[in-house]
């Protein structure tokens, strides 16, 4: 979140300030989940490799037969990087569309993500492209799957509204709990 959408909420700017000073280094759970999945499958093809290696050398009976081998785990790690490749870039993607559709206001992602054309969304980088325009359509044709902004209802014309905080004595709507229970009591003597 940034300063803007805190003090839509109803914060006030230094509040909001206080908050982003508080909180602002912190990492988003997207790319925590990110680092964690790159983690395991690092540790995973890193235990692979090691095993593989020392069948190679408990194996190591003639020099054609290690050549063989030494082909065929090479491929075969070609092949684990590739799919370890796809399947970052597809948890990046997940990522970025859980990312976009909360802040366009998505009501239910799951349902939005149904009717995106994944196609047509590519990631270049940290970027995603095709997306925004996919989103503002859906807000068109499907506008029930997002939040709408309320706006405050127009103050009646021609009249003063009424005073939605009493008699308008500042001091009077500031009632804390302790002087409540205090003019409570002495009410009893």
């Amino acid at each position: 979140m940034n300063k803007d959408e805190l003090i839509k909420l109803g914060l006030t700017e230094e509040q909001a300030m206080k908050l982003m000073e508080k909180y602002g280094n912190m990492i988003p759970q997207s790319r925590f989940n990110e680092v964690v999945e790159e983690k395991n499958k690092l540790k995973s093809d890193l235990t692979e490799r090691d095993k593989q290696l020392s069948e190679l050398q408990k194996n190591n009976s003639s020099n054609e037969e290690l050549k063989k081998q030494i082909i065929e785990l090479q491929e075969k790690n070609q092949a684990s990087e590739k799919e370890y490749q796809e399947t970052l870039a597809k948890v990046k993607l997940d990522n970025a569309l859980e990312l976009a559709l909360t802040s366009a206001g998505a009501k239910n992602n799951i349902a939005v993500k149904a009717l995106l054309k994944m196609e047509n969304i590519k990631m270049d980088n940290d970027k995603v492209i095709g997306l925004t325009e996919q989103i503002e359509e859906l807000k068109k044709t499907s506008d029930y799957l997002f939040k709408v902004e309320e706006k405050a209802p127009p103050a009646p014309a021609g009249t003063t509204p009424a005073n939605p905080n009493g008699s308008g004595n500042p001091a009077e709507s500031k009632v804390t709990l302790g002087s409540a229970l205090s003019a409570f009591y002495k009410g009893i003597n």
